[in-house]
């Protein structure tokens, strides 16, 4: 079982680029909104700056040079940081702030215009986020399933009546495991750790009963299926393929960058993830082929 997963997985990655094209799409389709929407609320913004400030003498290169050195002065080592510090509420407030305060005298008089001024670019700068968030978002579900689909298809086909009705019994018994464990952290916190292995080997005889109902009913002996080797080799198996797919990301986190690497990390571990779900179907599959 363990040589079938991981070869499952490797021969998978063939779709590497399927994930990251539809990724790639939202994130461009979130851009054409975020990109002009920001500039364009950043021109209001200058203007209503610029209005406020009528009649006050400045020094456009002070004013540049202030910015700069404001922007500089974040960590740029971990640019997902800095940016969601640049786009914070206090971090643009200040910065304004200050750099009145270093241009003009009797800076205490613009201060609550500006502040409002700034709020509200930050208000239409946070709805052009959550555009863009959401069109990546999509990217990235679109491509789970669509990957998800040509996998299924190579390792574990199966009609559609069956999927929907695999479907259903998966969500019944998965809610009803969550909310147990869920119940007994409320009730005792150290049974986490029971709850976690006891979850582990449950979801092992879930995914194996699954794939037995759909691929070997009344093929040969549920015993033959569900069994304690074979919980035990499928949980060894889905642990190495996940272990192989952070090895690979972090590779790809070394040889590019923090951005980068978590970009291509999710079209590997979409893959891992949809190759674990279905380790048990292509294992069942794979033995009624052998035994019959």
């Amino acid at each position: 079982m363990i040589k079938q997963g991981v070869k499952n997985y490797f021969v998978n990655l063939k779709y590497f680029f399927t994930p990251l094209g539809t990724i790639a799409l939202g994130v461009v389709f979130g851009l054409s909104v975020l990109i002009p929407g920001t500039y364009a609320s950043a021109s209001h913004l200058a203007e209503s700056v610029k209005t406020i400030l009528n009649g006050s003498s400045i020094d456009l290169s002070k004013l540049q040079e202030y910015v700069t050195t404001a922007v500089r002065s974040l960590d740029w080592n971990e640019p997902i940081a800095a940016l969601q510090t640049m786009l914070s509420g206090d971090w643009l407030i200040n910065t304004l702030n200050g750099c009145i305060d270093a241009l003009i005298e009797s800076s205490e008089i613009y201060t609550v215009p500006i502040a409002a001024a700034t709020t509200a670019f930050i208000n239409d700068l946070l709805a052009y986020l959550f555009v863009f968030l959401f069109f990546s978002i999509l990217g990235i579900i679109g491509g789970y399933l669509l990957i998800k689909w040509l996998i299924r298809r190579n390792i574990a086909r199966r009609a559609a009546w069956k999927y929907f009705f695999v479907s259903l019994i998966d969500s019944l018994l998965t809610a009803t495991i969550v909310s147990l464990c869920a119940w007994l952290i409320s009730v005792w916190k150290p049974s986490i750790f029971v709850s976690s292995f006891v979850s582990v080997i449950l979801f092992g005889c879930i995914a194996l009963f699954e794939a037995y109902i759909v691929h070997a009913w009344k093929k040969t002996d549920v015993k033959n299926i569900i069994n304690v080797k074979n919980i035990g080799m499928l949980f060894a198996t889905n642990l190495i393929i996940l272990l192989i797919a952070s090895a690979l990301v972090s590779v790809a986190v070394l040889l590019t960058n923090t951005i980068a690497g978590l970009f291509i990390g999710i079209a590997l571990m979409e893959t891992a993830f949809i190759v674990i779900e279905l380790n048990a179907e292509s294992y069942v599959k794979s033995f009624i082929s052998e035994t019959l």
